[in-house]
């Protein structure tokens, strides 16, 4: 993207998202010009979106994921096939580059299901009352959180993190939004251990209701690395319910802070699924984790419309941990053959193979399948942040 492209980037944005032309603007700026993919047609740009290089952690190691977002399509230009063509293009361009896996959060699941994404992990709304937070642990030792502290916060949610199937490895882009609301900052405050070791932290906005004077706690983080750290939190949380009514934050279906509540009396709202796309399969599968438990090896049929590369018969070997994918020349009678879509949903766990193989999303005999799914297998993906 060229600067001269910035105003029409921006009306874009705007129209899309339905926000200001100001900050759609900045949105553009802030986050780098050189991450803006656009869609020419003669002087026109019918569509555009954005690049953000992160991670995303499976079986406990990180994958390589370009995330994408801001996908949008001039109003007088939409039913065109535009946002096909940028998406197709970004897919490739992304495999060219040497990433892993792609990401997404979608309005349409339509457009992106035929650029090859699936379903693939939850992000959840979470609503606890503060009332019922009450009763836990008394004694903490909680600091303010400030910027030099920001290393050891980092290195406190990585830990966290790399437990659960679809967390991201954050970059600066989801760092800023942690600390930033739209029209403030968020505040920070840690958990520190005997030895004084951070070992959870949480950021926090207050929004007040101004009829009632009361207000609600909104985290956009929270995290730790022991079930004492966790319990400190929720402590720290109680202490606001003189004035407040509900804490709110996003989360998965199971997230360890609510099994740590000294009641279970809480909401949990399916926000978004969020989708994923096996951009190159040797390294997607080479890259994440596996349970050390496993030996074995199964071929993986693949097709792939956009990523010829992908396309053909794998050999997957699974052992320490690791898996080895090689690329076979002929086909074989046993195996899983599965789309690439199906393939994002299995890579993460969303569905078993025998699961996906239900709902059309794969295929294959029975060992095969259950080879592929004890490989994957590594709970309920979800994921914290919107991108």
């Amino acid at each position: 993207m060229a600067n001269r492209d910035l105003p029409e980037v921006a009306r874009l944005i705007t129209l899309a998202f339905a926000g200001t032309l100001e900050r759609s603007t900045k949105w553009v700026k802030e986050n780098g010009l050189e991450n803006i993919r656009v869609l020419r047609e003669g002087k026109a740009i019918p569509a555009c979106l954005r690049r953000i290089e992160m991670g995303q952690f499976f079986g406990g190691k990180r994958v390589p994921l370009c995330g994408i977002a801001g996908v949008a399509t001039a109003p007088e230009c939409r039913g065109k096939g535009h946002a096909r063509r940028i998406m197709e293009a970004c897919v490739r361009e992304m495999h060219e580059r040497g990433d892993a896996i792609g990401g997404l959060y979608c309005s349409t699941q339509a457009l992106y299901r035929q650029s090859g994404f699936e379903q693939a992990g939850h992000r959840c709304l979470i609503k606890i009352p503060v009332a019922r937070m009450l009763g836990g642990q008394k004694g903490r030792n909680v600091i303010v959180l400030k910027e030099a502290d920001m290393p050891r916060v980092e290195a406190c949610y990585r830990q966290f993190a790399s437990a659960f199937n679809g967390m991201l490895d954050r970059r600066e882009y989801i760092w800023k939004r942690i600390k930033e609301a739209p029209d403030s900052k968020n505040q920070g405050y840690g958990v520190l251990d005997e030895r004084g070791s951070l070992t959870g932290y949480l950021f926090m906005s207050q929004p007040r209701d101004s009829k009632t004077g009361r207000q609600d706690l909104q985290l956009s983080d929270i995290a730790f690395t022991t079930a004492d750290a966790g319990r400190q939190l929720i402590a720290f949380l109680a202490d606001y319910e003189p004035m407040a009514d509900s804490v709110h934050f996003g989360g998965g279906p199971l997230h360890p802070l609510l099994t740590l509540l000294p009641q279970q009396r809480y909401e949990v709202k399916l926000k978004d699924y969020w989708m994923l796309r096996v951009v190159d399969v040797k390294r997607a599968f080479e890259a994440r984790g596996y349970s050390s438990a496993v030996r074995a090896g199964v071929d993986i049929d693949v097709i792939d419309d956009v990523v010829e590369a992908n396309s053909g018969r794998w050999r997957a070997e699974f052992g320490d941990g690791k898996a080895r994918l090689k690329k076979l020349n002929g086909g074989g009678r046993t195996g899983v053959s599965c789309g690439i879509r199906g393939l994002a949903a299995i890579y993460s766990g969303l569905y078993s193979p025998r699961q996906a193989a239900s709902i059309g999303l794969c295929a294959g005999d029975d060992k095969s399948l259950d080879i592929l799914g004890g490989a994957l297998a590594g709970g309920t993906p979800w994921m914290t942040d919107h991108y």
